[in-house]
């Protein structure tokens, strides 16, 4: 079984050959674990298509005190600041200041992707689960304006800011049709609805302001014959539901969250959608012991083959986590999925 069929019998609950695993090339682990890392990648190659490129930050720049920091500005307008080497930094500067403004912000061009061609490397990849960018919608709108700002101005349907969110739709359209036509297998949508307590909109509000624009953006990506992945981290309360009830084909919760509440691995395979295994980050990994690791993923391997499927393990590495943690993750997975 080639890994991209192992990845689409498992996202439909049809028996894989063993479950499927993909890696994220995270720089902020191969950063701080460096060579050592990246042997046991090699070792144990995942089922995604993805290219490892060596030991990245080598000359990250540095403040005065010789700790790491750095402005990024991305294709959006806003600057970034960056304090940890490969983790995502904090706004520092906002495109848009006054959402008053929003009608004269100018997204950035759409990029011209030709379809995949006949070359040796787009054969090779295409035994392999090929997955696109991400489509985001309510986390660049607050990438383009304070969070605060954007929360009041949805509360309030602020209407510049509400035509704001229409233009970045019709954007996202011609994105997603780029993504097709490079023969992706599933387009990734991401947005962290959830803090750690409960979602940062009402339920009604999402029913009425972006469960619209999802449902239009996943038929366009269906209508091109790719699935739907969506990430989603936090404590999301019914929210959830609307988002399987949209009809994505795979989730990526945070995986403390999603195994708390009683019901919603059953509800997934009930619906036909299948979930990212993505090891408690904020305890288990940096905190936990390489048995305790060993024990949870045999656990999460004996679930998805209760299932039929419908289990993909997701491996990120970053800077916290013990380089023993790190190999007790790989190599259980590798064994027991």
């Amino acid at each position: 079984m080639t890994p991209r069929e192992r990845m689409r019998r498992a996202i439909e609950y049809d028996a894989p050959d063993r479950l499927p695993v993909v890696y994220h090339p995270s720089p902020a682990g191969l950063h701080v674990h460096g060579e050592r890392l990246l042997e046991l990648f090699r070792r144990h190659p995942p089922d995604n298509a993805v290219t490892f490129t060596g030991i990245p930050g080598s000359d990250a720049p540095v403040d005065g005190d010789g700790r790491y920091h750095e402005l990024i500005t991305d294709e959006w307008g806003t600057v970034w600041e960056h304090r940890i080497y490969g983790i995502a930094g904090h706004p520092y500067r906002y495109p848009i200041r006054d959402l008053g403004r929003c009608d004269e912000y100018r997204f950035p061009d759409t990029p011209l992707v030709s379809p995949a061609g006949p070359d040796p490397r787009a054969r090779r990849d295409r035994e392999r689960f090929r997955t696109s960018g991400t489509v985001s919608v309510f986390e660049r709108l607050h990438a383009l304006h304070p969070m605060d700002g954007v929360l009041m101005g949805l509360a309030e349907r602020n209407q510049p800011l509400l035509r704001l969110l229409a233009r970045l739709e019709a954007y996202w359209y011609r994105r997603i049709d780029g993504f097709l036509a490079s023969g992706v297998d599933a387009v990734w949508f991401g947005d962290d609805w959830g803090a750690q307590t409960g979602p940062l909109v009402s339920p009604a509000m999402f029913r009425e302001l972006f469960a619209p624009v999802y449902e239009r953006l996943f038929a366009r990506v269906k209508a091109g014959g790719a699935r739907v992945f969506f990430h989603c981290c936090g404590v999301l309360g019914p929210i959830f539901d609307d988002l399987l009830a949209l009809g994505i084909d795979l989730i990526w919760p945070q995986i403390r969250w999603f195994e708390s509440d009683t019901g919603r691995v059953e509800h997934c395979r009930d619906r036909g959608v299948a979930f990212y295994v993505h090891p408690d980050r904020q305890a288990l990994i940096p905190l936990g012991t390489p048995g305790e690791i060993r024990s949870e993923i045999r656990r999460y391997a004996d679930l998805g083959r209760d299932l039929g499927g419908g289990v993909v393990f997701y491996v990120e590495i970053e800077n916290d986590a013990p380089f023993e943690n790190v190999r007790a993750l790989i190599e259980s997975i590798a064994e027991y999925r």
